[in-house]
Order: C-alpha cells, then sequence, then structure tokens
C-alpha cells in the first residue's frame, strides 16, 4: 500500500526543505520522478495538473500498475480490419479520417480510431508505427485502456468520455514518455463510444491536437447526421466559407501561439540561443505573443525539465518589486512572513526568468536587477548573506527602449546585458499571412464552443483584412469569442462582431482620408489615442477596466494618456 499518510513522503514537504526545488507549475518530469521514488501520486496542482494527478490516482489505486510501468510488457491482442464494426451511418467514419488526416500532412503523427473496448479499429500513419514505441504501440488491434497503457489520450478519453491530452512524462507509463496523446469520444447510436486519437512525437503540441480532434468529432457528428437523413456521407464542411486549416496552418501549440514561418524563425533562434546562453530580448506591440513564444521556447529548450518564472514589471508597484524579485527575510518589513519568501530568482534557479515589460520597471531597481545578472548573485531584502543562482533572464517590452534610454529612464548599461540577441514579434496588421493566421485562431476558437458556426462570411473576412488590429493576436482572440458567442447561424456575419469594432475599422480609414489634408493626423497614434479616449469614456474613468477592456497593463495605460494629453479624459 502507498504511504499517504506520512506528510513527509510528500512532495510538498520535501520542497520546502530544498529552497532551490520550491514547487512551480508544470513539472510532470520531477513529479513522475519523485512518484516512482515515494510511491505517491502528486497532489499538490503546482506539480501536474488536476487531469494527470487523477489518471495517476486511477493507475496506482485502481489498475494497480507498478511503479516506473514499461508498457512494453503488455502485449496488445490482435484483431482482424474485418472485426471493427461501424453501426448504423458509422460506416463512413473511416473514409472521413482518411480525409482529416490530410490535414495532417507535414507532421510525424497518427490518426487512430479505437472501439468501445480501447482497441485499435483502424490506423493512418507516415512514419511514426516504425518507430520503436511505435512498433508496439501502433498496430491494429493494440489495446490502449488505461488499464493496460496507464494514461493516455486514447485510453482516458474513453475512460472519461471526454477529450483530453496528455504530453511526455504526463502519461504514467515510461513506455510513451516520448510521445503526445490526445484523444476525443464520438458517441454511437447505441450508447457506447468510438475515439478519435492523435499520437504524435513532436512535444508541446496537446493543446493544438486536442483542438484539431474537438473541431474534427464535430464534423464528424455532423456527417452522420447529415448521411442520416439525405444519405450523403460527404464532410458537413464542405458547404461551409471556412474550411479547416490547410496543412501547415494548424497552431503548433496550445494558448494562443500561432506559429507560422516566421513565428518558427523566431522560435527555433530562440531555443539556439538558449543552448548558447545567450540573453533574449523580445520586442513588439502588446498581445503579439510574446509570453507565449517564451513558454514554447521553454518547452522545447534544454532548461524544459527546470522552472520558467514569469513576472510582469508593470503589474506590481515599485515598492514591492523588489521583494518579488530577489524575495525577503523574516520580519524584514512590517507585514512580511515570519518565515519569509523566496523571490522570482531563486525559484527559477536552474531555469529561466521572463521579465515582461522589462520598460517599466523603476529606475532605481535596474542597478540592483543589472549587479545579480552580472554575478548571478543576490542578496534578499533585510539579508546579508549573497545567494548564487543559475538563471537564464529573458525580457520582453512593448515600448522602445531607446526612446526610454533617450529619456532617462531606462539605463543604457542594463539594455546592453538584456540584449544580447533581439528578437521582434510584428503586429498583426503587417503580417502579409494575417488572412492565415486568423484562420488557425478561428479554428481554434471554435473547437472550444459549441457554436453553430462553420465559417466566416467574405464581408467578414474583408473586414478583419483592413482592420488595423492594435491589440494584435489578444484583441483577435478576444473579438472570436465574443462573436461566436452570440452567432446563430452557419457563418459569422458583420452583425455578429463587436460594435467598437467595427467603428474601430471605420475610423482608421477616416484618418487615412483625412491624412491627405494639411495638418491632419491620420496615423496609427491618432487611431490609438482616439481608442483610448473612447474606452476611457466608455468605462467612466475606470482605469482597471479601461486596461482590461485594450488588453494592456493600467501602467502603460497611463503611459499612454500622459503620450497623447489626454489627462483630462
Amino acid at each position: 500500500m502507498l504511504n499517504t499518510a506520512n506528510p513527509a513522503t510528500r512532495p510538498e514537504a520535501a520542497l520546502s526543505a530544498r529552497a532551490s526545488s520550491i514547487a512551480v507549475p508544470g513539472r510532470p518530469n520531477q513529479a513522475w520522478e519523485w512518484m516512482c521514488q515515494s510511491g505517491v501520486w502528486p497532489e499538490a496542482l503546482d506539480w501536474v495538473r488536476l487531469e494527470v494527478a487523477d489518471a495517476w490516482h486511477r493507475c496506482l489505486e485502481q489498475y494497480h500498475l507498478p511503479l516506473g510501468y514499461d508498457a512494453a510488457e503488455a502485449q496488445p491482442c490482435r484483431v482482424h480490419r474485418d472485426d471493427a464494426v461501424f453501426p448504423g451511418a458509422l460506416p463512413l467514419v473511416p473514409d472521413l479520417a482518411s480525409e482529416l488526416f490530410e490535414y495532417l500532412a507535414e507532421t510525424q503523427a497518427s490518426l487512430v480510431i479505437a472501439d468501445s473496448s480501447g482497441r485499435l479499429v483502424n490506423l493512418l500513419d507516415r512514419g511514426l508505427a516504425h518507430s520503436p514505441p511505435g512498433r508496439q504501440l501502433l498496430r491494429l488491434g493494440a489495446d490502449w485502456r488505461e488499464e493496460v497503457l496507464g494514461n493516455n489520450g486514447i485510453g482516458s478519453a474513453l475512460t472519461l468520455q471526454k477529450g483530453v491530452a496528455f504530453d511526455g512524462r504526463e502519461h504514467f507509463s515510461r513506455r510513451l514518455h516520448g510521445l503526445v496523446t490526445a484523444g476525443y469520444p464520438l458517441p454511437k447510436p447505441d450508447g457506447e463510444a468510438l475515439v478519435l486519437g492523435v499520437v504524435s512525437d513532436q512535444r508541446g503540441t496537446g493543446g493544438a491536437l486536442l483542438s484539431f480532434l474537438r473541431l474534427a468529432g464535430r464534423i464528424l457528428s455532423e456527417s452522420w447526421k447529415q448521411h442520416q437523413t439525405l444519405g450523403e456521407p460527404k464532410l458537413a464542411r464542405e458547404s461551409c466559407p471556412l474550411s479547416l486549416p490547410v496543412s501547415g496552418s494548424i497552431p503548433a501549440g496550445d494558448d494562443g501561439l500561432i506559429c507560422d514561418g516566421a513565428v518558427q524563425s523566431l522560435l527555433d533562434k530562440a531555443v539556439m540561443l538558449q543552448r548558447r546562453r545567450i540573453p533574449l530580448l523580445i520586442s513588439g506591440e502588446s498581445g503579439t505573443g510574446k509570453e507565449y513564444l517564451v513558454r514554447y521556447a521553454h518547452r522545447l529548450g534544454p532548461r524544459r525539465d527546470r522552472p520558467l518564472i514569469a513576472l510582469n514589471c508593470a503589474s506590481i508597484p515599485k515598492d514591492l518589486i523588489e521583494s518579488e524579485l530577489f524575495g525577503y527575510e523574516a520580519g524584514s518589513f512590517t507585514g512580511a512572513r515570519t518565515r519569509g519568501k523566496p523571490g522570482k530568482f531563486r525559484l527559477a534557479d536552474g531555469g529561466i526568468l521572463f521579465l515582461d515589460e522589462i520598460g517599466d520597471m523603476s529606475f532605481d531597481l535596474q542597478a540592483t536587477l543589472l549587479r545579480a545578472l552580472e554575478t548571478g548573485e543576490f542578496v534578499p531584502v533585510g539579508g546579508t548573506e549573497p545567494i548564487r543562482v543559475d538563471v537564464q533572464v529573458i525580457a520582453a517590452t512593448n515600448v522602445n527602449l531607446h526612446e526610454a534610454i533617450d529619456r532617462g529612464t531606462f539605463r543604457r548599461d542594463l539594455y546592453y546585458r538584456l540584449n544580447g540577441a533581439r528578437l521582434h514579434l510584428p503586429p498583426l496588421r503587417e503580417r502579409s499571412d494575417r488572412l492565415e493566421i486568423i484562420q488557425s485562431m478561428f479554428v481554434q476558437e471554435l473547437a472550444e464552443t459549441d457554436s453553430p458556426v462553420r465559417g466566416l462570411c467574405a464581408d467578414v473576412l474583408r473586414l478583419f483584412e483592413r482592420h488595423p488590429w492594435p491589440g494584435n493576436l489578444r484583441q483577435l482572440r478576444n473579438v472570436l469569442r465574443s462573436a461566436l458567442f452570440v452567432a446563430t447561424g452557419p457563418a459569422l456575419s458583420l452583425a455578429d462582431l463587436p460594435p467598437d469594432f467595427i467603428e474601430e475599422t471605420h475610423r482608421k480609414e477616416s484618418c487615412i482620408q483625412n491624412s491627405a489634408h494639411p495638418g491632419s493626423e491620420g496615423s496609427l497614434a491618432a487611431l490609438e489615442s482616439q481608442r483610448i479616449k473612447d474606452v476611457l469614456s466608455q468605462c467612466q474613468g475606470n482605469m482597471s477596466r479601461a486596461a482590461r477592456i485594450l488588453g494592456i497593463a493600467r501602467s502603460t495605460l497611463y503611459q499612454k494618456i500622459s503620450r497623447y494629453g489626454l489627462v483630462g479624459s
């Protein structure tokens, strides 16, 4: 039996004894090793996702799988292809799966269908089945149930009857640690379910693959209904104004990173620079995806098994940011914790510290940060002894640091220390492939809703192409979510879009027309100024609410108000 009662054996207790190993979100590698050593599944959600912790608990307590389990020891049963029976309207499922598989053309992924007993009854593959894990697991008749393989996308989707994905060591079985698995249940008329699944060796793609499966599952369900009423086994998307993304348009990762060719190049460069321990400075307007780029660079880089700690320098009062960065000793100031608190530098030891909106850091603290970066040492607030850490710092900014240096608000020496290599994320309006980006994000958002929408009408596409997108990808995501929530037809129309979004386009075009006249201010700055003024009026001067609507930090909003002379607004 597992000793779950002894608090000394719990991961969080052991971590508190080691300052350099304080628990941080998303550490399945360490959690899996700890579970194998201690025989205790991690209940602390700062180790693994709740979905993963519950799955490991089932493997240990319900299925009694051994710790360090290697699923290669379990021999899958064999069936002939004729045993895969799809009753009623379901015989068209393999044909539709073949069409859907074309959207994974440029990925090293296998598309599978499992029956209600967890056996693979259909398999489409482009080489993964010939890899060492694939030879054992990716074949007709292979048993993917949780009690056989441990938790995995296909077996867990069958158990939970919902879409699910696992990445690397989120799997209980050692055999699946090099893979990403995702599954989505397809209910049958008899009440049982098939599972549509994807298996890939491209780590970090679980969220994107699950979004793909959710949308594919909805298309299959609609096709069954169409087949039952019309007898035409065709993909329901054929009558839609906008189809699933073509190969290469599927996002490389979850959480909003649209990874087209330009971003993929930046991602590759960021991973390479990490290996050479070169500091990174990422620039770009608010909402262009700087934090998402950092998170995926971390997942793919040499420090992926160590923590990524993020700090938004604009969201913390300057009186507190030093203690947030470097921590403090017990009794350092009124209100301090009795045992002190480790700072972000200490939490990030061995990993990456991401300093977002570095241009908004107070000038006084910049000198302390510079010394910590150059020496690898810092002294906590109220402390006397320096602490040495191994931290790679990645900074991001949406302001022009050269202008900040000229104004005397940013140290020149700190700029050169951070700017070992600079990566720039272009705004959405300047990207030639923005329609493909819009399509990819539309598919992502559609997969997360129950909206009847299946495409975008031509008028919406034309408006999206003309829009200035001052909020970039963040604004695009919010507009799509809002429109999908209110839409009732099969295609997203202009009537479904937020009114202020359409007005923003008209104001931009009016500015462009007026720019032909002397003295006019038909520029993006004028458009941004008007947008801020409108939102401040809408929020009746509530700065926090206005900043949320604009998708920027409150301190950034104050800066823009001062820059555009909107103090009276």
